[in-house]
Formats: C-alpha cells, sequence, structure tokens
C-alpha cells in the first residue's frame, strides 16, 4: 500500500487516456470530503467509502473492491468502471507524459 504521505504521482500529459474528455479523475488527498466523493462518483457514491486511513474504498456490485490512498488516481471512464491508479502501475502500464523540451505540455 502507497504511503499516505506519497504524492509523487506522475504530473504530466497523460498520452494512455483520450483527451476527448472520456475519463475523468480524481486525486485522492488526504483532506477530501464526502462532498467530493458525492461530486465525483454520482448516483455511485452510495458503493464507495472514506474512512480514517485516510482512503477512499470502491465497493460497486459485481466487481472486486478497490482501495485508493492519498496520492493515487481514481479513473471513471465513459463505460462506468473504475479503476485505481498507484504510481507503480502508471510507470508499468501507460506512455510517457507527452511533454516539450522544457517539459510544458503540447497542445
Amino acid at each position: 500500500m502507497a504511503d499516505a504521505n506519497d504524492q509523487t504521482f506522475p504530473s504530466g500529459e497523460f498520452t494512455a487516456f483520450s483527451t476527448a474528455k472520456m475519463t475523468y479523475f480524481m486525486l485522492v488527498r488526504p483532506d477530501l470530503t464526502r462532498a467530493d466523493i458525492e461530486a465525483f462518483f454520482g448516483d455511485d457514491a452510495r458503493y464507495v467509502a472514506l474512512t480514517k486511513v485516510p482512503s477512499v474504498e470502491l465497493h460497486l456490485p459485481q466487481t472486486e473492491a478497490q482501495i485508493a490512498v492519498p496520492g493515487n488516481l481514481i479513473a471513471r471512464f465513459a463505460n462506468g468502471k473504475y479503476k485505481v491508479i498507484t504510481k507503480e502501475y502508471y510507470e508499468q502500464n501507460f506512455n510517457e507524459p507527452i511533454a516539450d523540451a522544457n517539459g510544458q505540455g503540447i497542445h
């Protein structure tokens, strides 16, 4: 499990996801509120627990439970599925961020 103080998730432009807003992301941080959960998850918020660790636990029907801690991203895909993305998962499965020689995003 990730250290609650680990905020080293890659911060560049993502090439792995469409820029057509097919995927939405929520960075899990220590100060998340229930209102943040409800705004991101909408009707699915009833299946999401915000614990004191702090962590966000996803218990959606017919899916395996997922736990996100500060420093993780939660991805919400257009098909209604969710994925907790850790720094390690990102580095193993996704392309490097798109950036120019100065580290700026390419538009």
